[in-house]
């Protein structure tokens, strides 16, 4: 550049060169080439239990050193693919073969790569990408016992259920990941404990939630051997955290509230529903009951602590018409069933175990009501 010219322009405008600096240098700085670019991966899903890689691919603009990383959906580090490694400039591309640190194949999840520099940049598509909330509204549930649905994006999806202005019958998919496109679940039907053939009720209905995932996400499945929730309360749980990084606000994009979805390790609560004045020694015996009847709610162990520690609340319906509720919840819980209000004949008791934080759980008895004898 002929920085006498330049000079001499500058002063015939009435602009000093370090005004001009300053204003052209973050220009220069804006059209600078990323340090990442044209990064993918070969595969939205893929299973390692069968030996299936997947491939990373990406551009580095100038030479460095590269660590490569791919986090569980909870922010737990999964692998370390490249830890400050010297690369040059130009097309790189890694294989994961779906294998932790400790060289076992991951659970069943949605796990997400990050990659970094020495020199500080970093790409990390939990800060500008995924989280985006949809609602499927045209689901199809065919007679064939299938559910069939189309998503725009890998999400996460929650479907639940169950009675319009009645309870919660089923979660069918619980925050679960999906890949982009037709997705078909399998469903026959009925509700969680197989006593109300659900989908033929007149008021029969569907929430279904989605939570859209980040780029640069694949989807691991196959592994029967290890739930991700044991996983991740087991030899995962003191596995080192992600780093917490700003996300990129867009005006445009409606983002999950932050307690929308839980831990991917969680899950609905597996809700317990007994008649213990009755002796019963199977659970899905058809008791017979008059008068009155003592009703225990409990859960699965493994969800207490996790319940207790929030706010909830339990909800029975008979005969998907609501009935009572206890608004402090306490677990386990004796309830008192009076049945004046109930016709002889079968009925059937569903509760809900509903957290503050959207989580709900769900367990339905069959009874046979009698007349009370007389003397």
């Amino acid at each position: 550049m002929n920085t006498t010219l330049l000079k001499r322009l500058l002063r015939l405008s009435g602009v000093s060169l370090i005004a001009w600096l300053s204003i052209i240098i973050p220009l220069w700085a804006s059209t600078e080439a990323p340090t990442f670019s044209a990064v993918a991966l070969d595969a939205t899903a893929f299973d390692p239990t069968r030996g299936q890689p997947v491939k990373l691919t990406y551009q580095l603009a100038q030479p460095d050193k590269i660590t490569v990383r791919v986090y569980d959906p909870d922010g737990g580090l999964a692998h370390t693919l490249l830890d400050a490694v010297e690369q040059p400039a130009g097309s790189h591309e890694l294989l994961w073969d779906g294998r932790d640190e400790q060289q076992q194949p991951v659970p069943d999840e949605a796990y997400t790569f990050t990659l970094e520099t020495a020199s500080g940049a970093i790409y990390d598509p939990t800060t500008f990408s995924g989280g985006a909330v949809g609602d499927i509204t045209n689901a199809q549930f065919n007679n064939d016992g299938t559910v069939l649905y189309r998503l725009p994006a890998a999400s996460r999806v929650l479907m639940r259920l169950g009675i319009h202005n009645g309870p919660l019958l089923k979660t069918l998919v619980d925050w679960k990941p999906r890949t982009a496109g037709t997705i078909t679940e399998s469903w026959d039907g009925y509700d969680v404990d197989h006593l109300i053939k659900l989908h033929a009720q007149k008021d029969f209905a569907a929430l279904i939630t989605t939570v859209a995932l980040p780029e640069l996400t694949v989807i691991a499945y196959g592994n029967t051997q290890e739930s991700y929730r044991d996983y991740k309360l087991g030899r995962a749980k003191d596995h080192p955290q992600k780093p917490d990084r700003p996300r990129q606000q867009d005006p445009n994009v409606q983002l999950r509230p932050e307690n929308l979805v839980p831990p991917a390790w969680a899950r609905a609560p597996q809700v317990r529903m007994s008649f213990p004045e009755l002796g019963e020694t199977v659970e899905d015996a058809v008791p017979a009951i008059q008068e009155a009847v003592a009703v225990r709610v409990d859960v699965d162990p493994t969800d207490r602590d996790r319940l207790l520690n929030d706010q909830f609340e339990i909800i029975f319906f008979v005969d998907q018409v609501f009935f009572a509720e206890a608004e402090r919840g306490y677990l386990p819980l004796n309830w008192r069933w009076e049945l004046q209000q109930i016709p002889p004949g079968e009925h059937v008791l569903t509760v809900n175990i509903s957290s503050f934080k959207g989580q709900v759980g769900v367990a339905s008895r069959k009874v046979q009501v009698v007349q009370p004898t007389t003397p």
